[in-house]
């Protein structure tokens, strides 16, 4: 699914979705080119609970939370710079 067909179906929502094909570009923007819908919702919180009990239980999934009123997901890739534990 690409997120075009996301927004279409789903306008006006919170969706959670899994990347399932993308990489990084030059700019370090996250190139979503196939994904998964999980799941929509009307409020950001749902969302975000959803997220967090799929992260918990899965921590090597690529997820997202994002309102489909993006024209573009423009997800941009942080580097850590530190020790974490």
């Amino acid at each position: 699914m690409k997120w075009e067909d996301v927004r279409q179906a789903f306008p006006e929502k919170w969706v959670l979705i899994e990347a399932v094909q993308a990489h990084t570009d030059d700019k370090s923007e996250r190139v979503l080119e196939e994904i998964s819908l999980l799941k929509n919702f009307s409020k950001s919180s749902d969302a975000m609970k959803a997220y967090q009990k799929i992260h918990q239980e899965n921590p090597e999934r690529e997820l997202y939370v994002l309102h489909t009123s993006r024209k573009e997901p423009n997800i941009i890739e942080k580097k850590w710079v530190g020790v974490r534990k």
